[in-house]
C-alpha cells in the first residue's frame, strides 16, 4: 500500500502558482500523496530572493527564469526532470510534516526540483551508465552540485541554491562536494537530502533495480544521524505510515532483507557505508 501511495504521488497535479482543486485520493493511513495535497506552493515567488534587485527591472523575471531552467532539465532528460518533480513532491511532504512554514515548504519543493540541475552538465554515458564507475567518472558525478549552483545562485532564495549545491554534504562531514557538517545547512537542505533518496532508491535506474518503500525508508533510518538527519527521516516513515520497533528497525517479517550497501562514493577517502546515489 505505501509503495503505490508513494507512486501516485508523481501525478499529482501540484506546482508552484497553482492551487490544487482535484480531490484527494482516500487512503486508509496517512501518507505522502495526502501530505502533498495539504500544502500547495502560493506562489513561486515565496523561494525567490527577495533581497537582489529584480533582473531587468522585471519583477517576475526570476521566477521565469527559474521555470525555464526546469523546463531546460525536461528537454535534456525527461527522466531526470521526473526524478526532480516527484523528489519535490516528497520533500515538500516532508516539510508541511516537520510543521515547517509555507514558505519554507516552497523553498523545499524548488530546491528539490532544481537540486540535480548541474547534471546537464556531465555527460548522460557517465550518468546512466548501468556499471559501476571509474574514478574519473566519479569526479565528473561530483562536479554536479558546483555546476547547479552557478546556475541558479543568481536567480532562487540562497536556502534553494544552497540545496542545489550540499544535497550530498553528509552530517558526518564527509559528503561532497566540500565535506561540511551538514547540520550547519538549512532544513531545507538536509529535506532535499531524504527525499532525493528515497525517490532514487523506489525508482529504476540502469545501473539499480528499484526497492521497496519499507526497505528504501528502513535504509535510511538507519543512515539517520550519520548520512541524514533524524527529524526529516522520521517523518518520511511517519508519511508513508511505516511503524519502527524502535529508533533505527522495521519490522520486514516476509519481506526481502535489507541490502547492504556502498559508501556514496566508492573512492572518497572516508570510505564510509551509506546509500548509493549519484
Amino acid at each position: 500500500m505505501a509503495e503505490k501511495l508513494a507512486t501516485s504521488l508523481g501525478h499529482l497535479p501540484w506546482s508552484p502558482g497553482w492551487r490544487r482543486k482535484a480531490a484527494v485520493p482516500k487512503a486508509p493511513t496517512r501518507n505522502l500523496a495526502i501530505a502533498a495535497a495539504r500544502h500547495t506552493p502560493m506562489d513561486m515567488s515565496t523561494a525567490l530572493p527577495a533581497q537582489r534587485a529584480p533582473l531587468d527591472g522585471d519583477p517576475d523575471a526570476p521566477a521565469t527564469v527559474a521555470s525555464r531552467l526546469i523546463e531546460v532539465i525536461r528537454l535534456r532528460d525527461p527522466d531526470l526532470a521526473d526524478h526532480g518533480q516527484r523528489t519535490a513532491h516528497v520533500a515538500a511532504a516532508i516539510a508541511a510534516e516537520m510543521g515547517l512554514d509555507t514558505a519554507t515548504i516552497d523553498h523545499a519543493y524548488l530546491g528539490a526540483q532544481l537540486h540535480d540541475i548541474g547534471k546537464l552538465g556531465v555527460a548522460e554515458a557517465v550518468l546512466w551508465k548501468p556499471a559501476g564507475l571509474s574514478r574519473t567518472e566519479w569526479a565528473q558525478i561530483r562536479t554536479h552540485p558546483e555546476k547547479g549552483h552557478r546556475l541558479v545562485a543568481d536567480i532562487v532564495h540562497r536556502d534553494v541554491a544552497a540545496a542545489v549545491l550540499s544535497h550530498h554534504e553528509r552530517l558526518d562531514g564527509v559528503g561532497y562536494p566540500f565535506g561540511i557538517d551538514a547540520r550547519t545547512l538549512p532544513i531545507i537542505v538536509r529535506i532535499v537530502q531524504v527525499a532525493d533518496t528515497y525517490d532514487a532508491m523506489t525508482s529504476d535506474r540502469p545501473y539499480e533495480a528499484a526497492l521497496g518503500a519499507e526497505i528504501s525508508v528502513a535504509e535510511i533510518r538507519r543512515c539517520a544521524g550519520t548520512q541524514f538527519d533524524p527529524d526529516a527521516a522520521a517523518a518520511l516513515a511517519r508519511l508513508l505510515a511505516i511503524g519502527f520497533e524502535d529508533d533505527t528497525t522495521i519490522d520486514l517479517t516476509g519481506g526481502p532483507p535489507v541490502p547492504s550497501t556502498l559508501p556514496a562514493d566508492p573512492f572518497s577517502a572516508a570510505g564510509r557505508p551509506g546509500t548509493r546515489k549519484r
